[in-house]
């Protein structure tokens, strides 16, 4: 395994990236680092970002979550109006992203992947959920994409579905607290048996989800996880015209 230092933006010595992947931000409002890296994006050459899921702490498709998010929406959509490509990848906390939050974010959503070319490298982009061995949280997942669950959210108004997402939200929390506390067999790992099975017709896949930082090889795949965005700190990849991915952190003021 490889840490991930802290590594100073990209300097005019070498080409621009044209690539940037970012997630599991989990924004609980507008505020934190998120908003402000978009406006030093926005100062950059146009180029490409790819949120790989867990934009949001969640999203349901009410006008409140519009004006909950609305500082980051339309920093986004800013950014696409100055050339940018924008690309989201639904997360676990983006399950009930549709039409609303494609127009609000100008992001073409994209699920379970995003396969690109990055120069000679085939790259495929996950959230990384589906990578793991967590039996519990794959029936969740179920549940929550079938059309009985849509058909619930269909029959209650937006201020009850923010209700139900909160509670499911703190439980999670609470849940994710309690996994840490436990000695590591009983934590959920990345089950090198799905990388290697997802990871077929890529060169290097990119995920995130369990808040970790670092690229090695499982079963023969490089797999590279971006990293969260705790407190003040953000952790994003670079991608250059030539292939390379470079990971990069940084600590935001204020």
């Amino acid at each position: 395994m490889r840490p991930l230092a802290s590594q100073p933006p990209t300097t005019n010595h070498q080409p621009p990236p044209v690539l940037y992947i970012a997630g599991d931000i989990h924004l609980r409002d507008g505020g934190g680092p998120f908003p402000v890296f978009l406006d030093e994006l926005a100062q950059r050459a146009p180029a490409r970002l790819v949120i790989l899921g867990d934009l949001f702490d969640y999203w349901l498709e009410t006008d409140d979550a519009c004006a909950r998010y609305a500082p980051v929406l339309e920093r986004l959509r800013a950014l696409r109006a100055r050339g940018w490509r924008l690309d989201l990848v639904r997360g676990n906390r983006e399950f009930a992203a549709g039409r609303r939050l494609a127009m609000a974010s100008g992001c073409t959503l994209h699920w379970p992947r995003l396969d690109l070319g990055l120069g000679p490298v085939r790259l495929r982009i996950v959230h990384g959920d589906r990578l793991c061995h967590d039996p519990l949280y794959r029936g969740f997942a179920a549940w929550i994409g079938s059309y009985w669950h849509r058909t619930w959210q269909a029959l209650h108004p937006a201020w009850g579905q923010d209700v139900v997402a909160r509670w499911v939200r703190r439980r999670s929390s609470a849940a994710q607290r309690t996994r840490t506390q436990r000695p590591p067999r009983h934590r959920v790992f990345i089950d090198p048996r799905r990388v290697a099975a997802s990871a077929r017709g890529c060169d290097v896949m990119v995920a995130g989800h369990i808040h970790e930082a670092w690229r090695r090889k499982l079963r023969g795949t490089d797999l590279m996880l971006v990293g969260d965005w705790p407190g003040q700190q953000g952790r994003w990849i670079e991608g250059f015209a030539d292939g390379r991915l470079e990971a990069r952190l940084q600590v935001f003021s204020g």
